[in-house]
């Protein structure tokens, strides 16, 4: 993928590097103390954000005026080396820093990524998000995501259960995974 100018909005999104990892920590942790929006209690460093840089398959950053505001990816869904049959799907995470929420650069991540999914012939892509995190579950669904599950305690922060909901994109019409 190159860089996509997203004028209205004065942003590029293009794909992260390893220069992006210390802004894409910094977005990461920013509601880590105070939400459930990611089911941990560890800080990401720029050491940890390199890993996860390898462990997806696509990771676009929105950068505005040289600053990393945003961060989108998407990552094998369930082991694909154990379970190939999983190849074709893919889960997301999209992160945005707090000044720059409802913005547009969330959903300007989101397509990029969606277009970099269907590119690489995937063919559903799937949110797993916090059940009481309800603006990002409508997030997803004007993206047109479809909840597809709910299930209740199967996390825990900050001493109590959490609930997670999944909801899926597909991304194509194809038949079967060897059409088109």
């Amino acid at each position: 993928m190159t860089a996509v100018d997203c004028e209205n909005l004065g942003v590029i999104i293009r794909p992260a590097v390893n220069d992006d990892a210390a802004p894409i920590a910094s977005i990461l942790n920013a509601l880590l103390a105070t939400t459930t929006i990611e089911w941990t209690e560890t800080p990401q460093t720029p050491d940890s954000i390199l890993e996860w840089l390898d462990e997806h398959e696509r990771v676009l950053v929105a950068e505005e005026g040289g600053e990393v505001v945003g961060v989108a990816a998407f990552g094998w869904f369930r082991d694909v080396v154990k379970r190939p049959g999983y190849r074709f799907a893919v889960e997301n995470t999209v992160h945005v820093r707090e000044d720059h929420w409802r913005s547009g650069v969330g959903q300007a991540l989101m397509h990029a990524l969606v277009d970099e999914a269907r590119a690489t012939g995937k063919h559903t892509m799937v949110a797993a998000i916090d059940g009481a995190n309800e603006v990002s579950i409508r997030f997803h669904e004007r993206l047109g995501f479809v909840p597809v599950a709910s299930i209740p305690e199967v996390g825990a922060k900050f001493g109590r259960w959490l609930g997670l909901v999944l909801l899926q994109l597909r991304l194509d019409d194809r038949a079967g995974p060897d059409d088109g």
